[in-house]
């Protein structure tokens, strides 16, 4: 036991876990407070348009076309001595070169959406609350400058400081309180308010990319100079972008489909349980999932050094199946009572639910290492021929066990398909790369 603790101490888990946990709880600190603002101040209709406002942030996850990976590994591979600076430079000029495109395409589209009334169909019903038209274009348009200056947090994460990354998480919320409280003591108009999550979310990205700036003191080309530049194809920041991307993309899918699959085949109580689930079990996957992105940049750099050994790497397989164990423990023990104090008992969760949910954590923090592990271009297409595979046969196994299993078939169909056709080969690739990792 103390040889774990030593290991997992290595890779600062307790602190990135408490720190994660400290910045999940400012967020929700801010979200109650404008929720209760909002609500009782301007009514139902204000408040549900300012929440499809902030939840804009999470439609463009993959802005970044999974660019930010090759930045992660560039920058573990320029600190361990396996890519020259002026290789760095280049590739992380591009890298940003091609989301300045992104940013540049989206800024436009945005006003485009405001003066045809596209921005409304979007909305739908709530295009005519006061001001959403203009907060919501707002948001969009910090979202597209944060897509360049998320750079940052990629670097800072291949520089082996993820902490600071989860550090910079109390900024959303620190910059929303500073916006909300005076707007609440000047009794200002509702739909300033509209504002906050945009201007939070862009700082954030902005003091990212100025830590990173410090950090790693790269110097960048000047905007698109870097898409002129001859490189080595081997070097193109696509051969980690792309497979990336398609992992992004393939996890959201079969993620976010869940709760269209039990409206579709289901009950609405069953959805109701599920989203009452989710809501406590979002948090501790992103715990889990925060801390196994430490290990990304530290594997990164071993394996180039030819370090890794196979006793560590084992030893993190059994660290994170505790995180797993002991996040699903409490888990199970909490829903119960939670979903009774939230909903008064309307909606009341089954133990399968809860235990489908809770083998899907333990699974899914069980993948953490050998996905940390297996970062190189090879690799993360095997990564993303799995996750497409997963998000297939949850998807079929959903729809033709929901009439027995009910609302727990998304999270039982997605654990079991994960732990047979991803964590499995996953770890055992992991594991043959340890023992060949001179080769990579």
């Amino acid at each position: 036991m103390s040889a774990l603790l030593v290991k997992a101490r290595e890779f600062e888990l307790g602190g990135m876990a408490l720190t994660r946990l400290g910045t999940l709880a400012a967020g929700l600190g801010a979200n109650v407070f404008v929720i209760a603002l909002l609500s009782r101040q301007h009514g139902a209709a204000t408040y549900a348009a300012y929440a499809l406002i902030a939840s804009l942030v999470n439609l463009l996850p993959f802005a970044d076309l999974g660019l930010g990976a090759s930045v992660v590994n560039a920058t573990a591979d320029n600190a361990s001595g396996k890519l020259s600076n002026e290789g760095f430079s280049h590739l992380v000029s591009r890298a940003r070169d091609y989301m300045l495109i992104v940013a540049l395409c989206l800024i436009p589209a945005t006003l485009w959406g405001i003066t045809n009334g596209q921005l409304s169909v979007l909305l739908g019903d709530l295009a005519s609350e006061p001001g959403i038209l203009l907060g919501a274009g707002f948001t969009l348009i910090c979202i597209a400058g944060s897509i360049p200056l998320g750079i940052g947090a990629r670097i800072l994460q291949g520089h082996g400081r993820m902490l600071d990354v989860v550090r910079l998480g109390f900024i959303g919320p620190a910059v929303q309180m500073l916006i909300y409280i005076p707007l609440w003591l000047t009794n200002a108009p509702a739909y300033l308010y509209f504002f906050g999550p945009g201007t939070a979310y862009l700082l954030n990205a902005f003091a990212g990319f100025m830590m990173a700036r410090r950090t790693s003191k790269i110097r960048l080309h000047l905007p698109f100079a870097g898409l002129f530049l001859r490189i080595n194809k081997a070097d193109s920041p696509w051969h980690t972008a792309a497979p990336f991307l398609i992992i992004s993309v393939g996890m959201a899918v079969g993620f976010q489909s869940h709760r269209l699959m039990l409206s579709q085949f289901g009950t609405a109580q069953q959805v109701a349980a599920y989203s009452v689930v989710a809501q406590f079990l979002g948090p501790l996957l992103a715990i889990a999932g925060v801390v196994g992105q430490n290990l990304w940049s530290r594997y990164r750099g071993q394996l180039n050094r030819n370090e890794l050994d196979l006793g560590s790497f084992r030893s993190h397989l059994v660290i994170f199946a505790v995180i797993g164990a002991t996040f699903a423990g409490g888990f199970i023990l909490l829903i119960p009572v939670a979903a009774a104090l939230i909903t008064g008992g309307a909606v009341s969760p089954s133990l399968l639910l809860t235990l489908g949910a809770g083998s899907y954590l333990i699974v899914f923090s069980l993948h953490q290492p050998s996905a940390m592990l297996l970062t190189d271009p090879r690799a993360l297409w095997f990564q993303a021929a799995c996750v497409v595979a997963v998000a297939v046969s949850t998807v079929t196994a959903t729809i033709q066990t929901v009439g027995s299993l009910g609302a727990a078939a998304p999270y039982i169909c997605m654990a079991v398909s994960m732990f047979f056709i991803q964590v499995l080969p996953s770890m055992r690739l992991a594991i043959s790369r340890v023992r060949k990792q001179s080769t990579i």
